[in-house]
């Protein structure tokens, strides 16, 4: 089993080398790392050009935005299953042997992730986001309602999720030009069409602190998530009409 891991990169200088390098640490060395600049204007080429691994591709782009980022990255991906993570995010040394256990197990479904910790600032303190509060450690399986967990916080990160590459061809890739919640919007489209495998065991980390995202956040109001109903999701499926689901409702609780 070979994975293509896509790096989105842009201006994260003081960052890239913790992501790859915690891609290079992986227990499963069966894969390749697309390393796609974004047209940074500070020294993030320079610090990824740095290693030494004949796995690692380092393309370069003029500033087009992360889905442009990822998108490359989707098209140049020689194997079947691409993974993702953000430049300034990182991985546990288990987490594509916990993404090949899922694959194995459910193998029909549209995207494999895992739990993984947040850090809100320097002070380097680990949270777990609170969608997967409900699942007990080490659970894993086939998400009986992806929208249900999702409406609390994002389930699936933008750096703990590997998808077939066949799910693409379906259901399109990221929307460029979406300035936020273009992740969000993405797995609501595969939720539509497929299962989401997922597991509990937390397999990477998410930095907050790295861009001041956290100074970023709407505060939520348990009221906010009361407009989960069987209605908007139909008009979801039929219409289609992702950018109203988003702008209303997602964009609320994007992380």
């Amino acid at each position: 089993m070979k994975f293509s891991i896509v790096i989105p990169l842009y201006n994260k200088e003081g960052h890239i080398s913790r992501a790859i390098n915690s891609v290079l640490s992986q227990t499963i060395n069966e894969f390749e790392l697309i390393v796609v600049d974004d047209g940074s204007t500070d020294s993030s080429y320079i610090e990824a050009k740095k290693f030494n691994d004949n796995r690692i591709k380092l393309v370069s782009q003029s500033n087009s935005g992360v889905s442009a980022a990822r998108n490359k990255g989707i098209s140049l991906a020689q194997y079947d299953y691409i993974g993702f993570l953000d430049a300034d995010d990182s991985w546990e040394p288990n987490f594509l042997k916990c993404i090949c256990k899922l694959i194995s197990d459910f193998p029909e479904a549209g995207a494999y992730a895992t739990s993984y910790h947040i850090i809100e600032d320097a002070s380097g303190k680990k949270i777990l986001p609170r969608s997967v509060l409900g699942f007990a450690d080490n659970w894993e399986g086939i998400i009986d309602d992806y929208f249900k967990y999702a409406l609390k916080a994002p389930i699936i990160s933008a750096s703990s999720v590997v998808i077939p590459k066949r799910v693409f061809k379906n259901v399109g890739t990221f929307k460029v030009g979406v300035k936020r919640g273009e992740d969000l919007d993405m797995w609501c489209r595969i939720a539509l069409e497929y299962e989401i495998a997922f597991s509990n065991k937390v397999c990477a980390t998410y930095y907050r602190d790295a861009d001041n995202r956290a100074c970023n956040r709407k505060v939520l109001h348990k009221e906010s998530f009361t407009f989960y109903s069987e209605e908007i999701l139909n008009q979801v499926k039929n219409e289609m009409n992702y950018s109203i689901y988003f702008e209303e409702y997602m964009i609320n609780i994007i992380i």
